[in-house]
């Protein structure tokens, strides 16, 4: 394994790039030797993800599950997203891949977890794992990697990627405090309403965090594979300190095209139910729910205008089923510019009004006031790219970030405008959080009921 290195001199300058155990100023690219081999056997991914896991991407039983780090970049500042990609470019082009499989997540594979903020401590990081375990389309596979030598290719991949841990019996015994009161967080979204009604802005989203301890160690592993069994149309996530099960996929990119699933509008519906076909059209038509949707779709396709081409927008919002939320959804897509990548759409995309607000200078300066803590990873974009630059960035919501064995930071947000109701506002982060607690306590949801149109053309 190897430590993070520096970019090549064509990424932007150090002041952006923080190495930590990098020895200063090493700017040579490591050779990696990657390794794809097939597997003759169905994989059940959520069945094989080791108590080691450093990283995690699923959906629908599909994925990957990433074991070590053969190499890793971490960046800090405005220019984070373009430092890692070409950290990452530098390395790629360098790389010698033997992949029998060929086929999406194959190969050589970036895991990232971006930071929010321009000024967040937090760094951000691309992270290639040392080994891989993955299946797309049908296909098992497992990827191996060596730094400046071939892979170690183990006699079994169950030798790399046992059996998921053991889920510990269900337990209420969380202790759980958010930042605010009640009373508290429905007084910060009263004053956020007051700036939008006074024209200062016309959407602010607003974030709550609540911290979780819980009696036991909490293992990621067996997080995510509830997370994933529970919300298995979700993307379910993990890097670093952030994990969660994400229904936003911000920028999607595959063969010269771009797909993006905006939410924004939200009814919390009671015991993992779902709105009646009275109330399911009520919130269809809702003027407040509809000009929150609009000025999240509007940010997504007037930040592609500059990537893309061709631009597509489902033609009225649909509504997006999961337990205990219902979302008002649309999906964008494009043909992409030659030579665009995942990260360069990410990078352009984030902050959507989905998670920022409209505009997006004023909103976040009013979020900065009533929100003064950093979001570290929370909302931004999390996923994968491959060596071509494809990949996948949802942004980082229903999630929390890891911060001691015992202890995590859940944290979610509402999309605010000058008709919104601070009780309501509340109720709906309260039904964000749920997920979170469930897969903490180890309780599962009913089925997952999910209304959508066909899945896109890209590859999920």
């Amino acid at each position: 394994m190897s430590d993070p290195i520096l970019p090549p001199e064509t990424a932007e300058p150090a002041e952006s790039v923080e190495t930590p155990g990098s020895g200063g100023t090493a700017s040579a690219v490591p050779s990696l030797i990657v390794r794809t081999l097939r597997l003759d056997e169905t994989v059940d991914l959520l069945g094989h993800i080791p108590l080691a896991v450093s990283g995690a991407w699923l959906r629908h039983g599909q994925g990957m599950v990433a074991l070590g780090t053969a190499w890793s970049v971490q960046t800090v500042g405005p220019h984070r997203f373009a430092a890692a990609s070409a950290a990452f470019q530098a390395v790629a082009a360098a790389a010698r891949v033997d992949d029998e499989v060929r086929t999406r997540t194959s190969g050589l594979i970036a895991l990232g977890s971006f930071s929010y903020a321009d000024t967040s401590q937090r760094s951000s990081r691309l992270m290639v794992p040392s080994a891989l375990l993955g299946v797309h389309d049908g296909e098992s596979f497992l990827t191996v990697v060596g730094v400046d030598e071939e892979p170690v290719v183990p006699t079994s991949w169950r030798d790399l990627f046992p059996s998921t841990p053991l889920q510990p019996p269900p337990s209420d015994e969380l202790e759980v405090e958010a930042d605010h009161t009640p009373d508290e967080y429905q007084a910060l979204v009263q004053e956020a309403v007051t700036e939008i009604r006074a024209g200062r802005a016309e959407k602010v989203v607003l974030s709550e965090r609540t911290t979780v301890t819980a009696e036991h160690r909490i293992e990621p592993a067996v997080l995510l594979a509830n997370l994933a069994r529970d919300y298995p149309s979700t993307w379910v996530y993990h890097l670093d300190d952030v994990i969660g099960a994400s229904p936003e996929m911000l920028a999607q990119t595959e063969t010269g095209r771009v797909f993006s699933r905006v939410l924004a509008g939200t009814r919390p519906v009671a015991d993992d139910g779902e709105l009646d076909e009275v109330d399911r059209r009520a919130f269809r038509s809702d003027a407040k729910e509809l000009s929150e949707h609009a000025f999240a779709v509007d940010s997504v396709v007037e930040r592609l205008a500059g990537l893309a081409e061709d631009i597509d927008v489902s033609p009225e919002p649909f509504v997006l089923r999961l337990p205990g939320l219902e979302h008002l959804a649309s999906d964008v897509s494009a043909r992409l510019r030659s030579g665009t990548t995942s990260v360069d759409v990410a990078s352009r995309l984030h902050p959507s009004a989905a998670v920022s607000g409209t505009p997006r200078e004023a909103a976040d300066e009013i979020i900065a006031r009533l929100e003064p803590h950093d979001r570290g990873g929370y909302a931004s974009p999390v996923g994968w790219m491959d060596a071509a630059g494809d990949g996948q960035w949802a942004i980082a919501l229903r999630m929390a970030h890891l911060n001691a064995q015992r202890v995590v930071t859940l944290q979610a947000g509402g999309g605010l405008v000058a008709a919104s109701d601070p009780v309501s506002e509340h109720a709906e982060v309260l039904a964000k959080c749920r997920p979170m607690l469930r897969a903490l306590r180890g309780t599962p949801t009913a089925s997952e009921i999910e209304e959508t149109p066909p899945e896109p053309l890209l590859g999920a």
